[in-house]
This record gives C-alpha cells, sequence and structure tokens, in this order.
C-alpha cells in the first residue's frame, strides 16, 4: 500500500493495463497520471504480463477461471474465458478491490474504458458512493484480444455506451470519439498526452544523404500492414529510406529478416531512444488503417504519435482515411501533410515533393511547432485532466 501524502487528491485507477512508459493507452497514463504526477496514486489492475508494473493492489479472475486460461487447454478456451471475464465477473464483487477502498480511502475513482474490468470500477464506485471518471482511448469491444467470441462484440459495444452515460466525468481521445459516444454532461475532448520532449542535440543514425521517412509507433496487424507496403516502394528508391521504431512486428520472415538487417526495423525503443532518431528525420510518419472492418476504431482513436512528432516541428505524413479523426484534425488544423488513398506510393511523391520544395518544407514545419504550443500543447491538456477531476471531487 503507497503511503499518502498531505495535500493531494487520492485517485484510485482501474485498469486493464497500468500506466507504463512504453506505448499506447499505457503511456498516455503514464504521463498523465505518473511523470506529472498530480494526484495520490493508488492503481488496481488485472495485469500480469511483466513484473515492474506499477500495480499496487492485483486483481485475479477466481482461482479455477485462472487456472484453467493458465493450463494447457488454456489457448482453446480463451474465448470463453474472456467472455467469462467482460460478462460474468463484473457482476460478482472483487475482494481486493474493495480492500483498496478501504484502505486508500479514494476521493475519486479512474476507470480506462474496455470491456470487462471497467465495469467492476463502476459498480464499486456506486457502491461506496465515490464519483467515477472513465478515459474512453479506444473502441476496445472492436478489438481483438479484448472481446471473446464475435456474438459479443455488439453486446460490449452496448455497455460501453453504458459506462459513458454512467460516468459522473469523461475523457475522451478524439473528437470522433465524442461524436460516436454522444451527448454527456460532462465530458471532455482531451487527446493523448504528448511526453516530456527534450530534442536531442546529436541525432542518431547519422544521415546519409537520403531523404530520412521515421515512423514509431505500433507495427503489428493493418499497421504492419500499411508499413510492409511503404517498405517495399521505398526500397526500389534510391533517394529515400524509411526507419520504423515498435515492438514485436508481425512481419512476412524474408522481409522482417531484411528490414533488420538494412537498419529499416530497429524493433522497439524507449522514448528518449527514440526520440534521437526523431531528431534525424526529414519527415515523421502516422498511419491509420483503411480496412474497413477497422473503420469504427479509425474514426474514434487518435494516435499518440501525431502529437509526439509535432514537438520536433518537422514535416508530419499523415497517411489515413478522409473519416480518421487525425486526417480530420489535419485538414481543419493544419500540422499534417495529409494522403487519404490507400497507395503507398503517393506517400513516396510526397516524400519526395518535400525534399524538393523548401517552401513546403517550412510551412509544414512551422505548422507542426504550432500545433505542438496550441491544440496539442502538453501543459494546456494536462490543466484539463486536472482541473476537470479536481471540478469532479469538489463539487
Amino acid at each position: 500500500m503507497p503511503l499518502m501524502s498531505e495535500g493531494k487528491l487520492r485517485l484510485l485507477l482501474v485498469s486493464i493495463v497500468p500506466p507504463h512508459n512504453d506505448c499506447g493507452v499505457r503511456i498516455v497514463m503514464h504521463r498523465h497520471l505518473v511523470e506529472r504526477n498530480p494526484f495520490e496514486l493508488h492503481v488496481a489492475s488485472n495485469a500480469d504480463f511483466a513484473d515492474d508494473l506499477l500495480v499496487h493492489t492485483s486483481l485475479r479472475l477466481p482461482y479455477p477461471i485462472d487456472r484453467l486460461r493458465r493450463s494447457r487447454f488454456g489457448p482453446r478456451l480463451a474465448a470463453w474465458v474472456t467472455d467469462y471475464e467482460n460478462l460474468i465477473w463484473p457482476l460478482t464483487v472483487n475482494r481486493a478491490l474493495e480492500e483498496a477502498v478501504e484502505e486508500f480511502r479514494p476521493q475519486v475513482i479512474l476507470t480506462l474504458a474496455e470491456c470487462g474490468l471497467c465495469h467492476i470500477a463502476r459498480n464499486t464506485a456506486r457502491r461506496h458512493g465515490l464519483p467515477l471518471a472513465g478515459l474512453f482511448l479506444d473502441w476496445f469491444p472492436m478489438t481483438k484480444g479484448h472481446y471473446g467470441h464475435d456474438w459479443t462484440q455488439q453486446i460490449l459495444s452496448r455497455r460501453y455506451r453504458e459506462l459513458f452515460a454512467a460516468c459522473d466525468l469523461a475523457f475522451c481521445t478524439s473528437d470522433g470519439m465524442q461524436e460516436m459516444l454522444g451527448a454527456h454532461p460532462n465530458s471532455h475532448l482531451i487527446y493523448p498526452m504528448p511526453g516530456r520532449h527534450r530534442i536531442p542535440e546529436k541525432p542518431w543514425p547519422p544521415s546519409n544523404g537520403k531523404f530520412r521517412l521515421v515512423y514509431v509507433g505500433a507495427v503489428q496487424n493493418f499497421y504492419g500492414r500499411m508499413l510492409c507496403s511503404l517498405i517495399k516502394e521505398i526500397e526500389a528508391t534510391n533517394d529515400l529510406e524509411i526507419i520504423v521504431i515498435g515492438p514485436n512486428a508481425d512481419w512476412p520472415a524474408e522481409l522482417l529478416e531484411r528490414a533488420k538487417t538494412k537498419g529499416i526495423y530497429l524493433g522497439f525503443k524507449p522514448p528518449e531512444e527514440a526520440a534521437e532518431v526523431l531528431a534525424s528525420a526529414d519527415a515523421m510518419l502516422v498511419v491509420m488503417s483503411f480496412e474497413k472492418q477497422h473503420e469504427l476504431f479509425m474514426r474514434t482513436s487518435f494516435t499518440t504519435k501525431f502529437l509526439d512528432y509535432v514537438a520536433f516541428g518537422k514535416p508530419v505524413i499523415l497517411w489515413g482515411p478522409d473519416y480518421c479523426t487525425p486526417v480530420r484534425v489535419a485538414r481543419k488544423q493544419g500540422g499534417a501533410a495529409v494522403i487519404s488513398v490507400n497507395d503507398a506510393g503517393a506517400v513516396v511523391a510526397l516524400c519526395r515533393q518535400i525534399a524538393g520544395d523548401y517552401a513546403l518544407n517550412e510551412k509544414l514545419s512551422k505548422e507542426a511547432l504550432h500545433m505542438h504550443q496550441t491544440l496539442f500543447n502538453p501543459d494546456r491538456l494536462q490543466d484539463v485532466f486536472v482541473q476537470r477531476i479536481t471540478e469532479l471531487v469538489n463539487g
């Protein structure tokens, strides 16, 4: 149990993933709650994939279910176990979470909206008369790994909306998320929190004279498919290069090995090391999927890397469909050059255009820096986050 400090509001975070300085929703929560440390924080989570996680109270499925999940039958029964976790587990009282509430005495519960654990948080807040704040960062009910059988997706999406309505305070990651969830008396837009970037004095790797496009972020699934198509296009040129940073690439074996050998794919790097590579870029890449089955996810999510990139004051290339929120924001506010067709060749053509047009390069660089100083300003976003939670507690 963490020691309580005087003067800080006590916040209990209930989340399937705890804050962690790596990627995705974990890094967003880390930047809000750990890096800037505005609250006395207690983390309750069912995450069990690493030993160094910031978890004060560990939440576990009932022993028989947890044992079954870890057994040799686990993979075959994974969908059923996930259905239990999403649909049945939230109906029960979690003793470990109850004890955390009694000992830590939180003034507010903050939960990551997903499919299962967030509903336990909702019921716990109601039972103890505590205000509930929700982080609506991704549409998890449609995300593989977060639902069991396909037929549960609509049920989970309906409950996702119900959680939004039940929250006393809701933070939405994008305009699209707010639009999809509908009206709420206390809903606020906070784009994914960027880091506190110090631009490295010595970029790495050194320039080889080619126009360098750098991507940092997720490299699996639809992101991976788009990156692979672009890598093949750029490999066929002699004036461009691409460097990709991100964990666990699931690319075709031959391409993956070639990308590693050529220094195209560098694997995962912590933010401070990734910053050195970003500082060496001539342009930075954001990708959003064109695949129809991911349309809802693209309409509602917002990529953290867009906010991280603009701090470097260099051209940003945003490759994604017109309906995704980052493209909508860029078309309205600037900050990135948009490619809204599913054609890697168009990205190559834009790279060459930026490389050969000084005025365009300067325009895009200034737009990026302006976004960092205004709409994507991390101090502004943190002020909204802290102020709204404080107002909720103080009434």
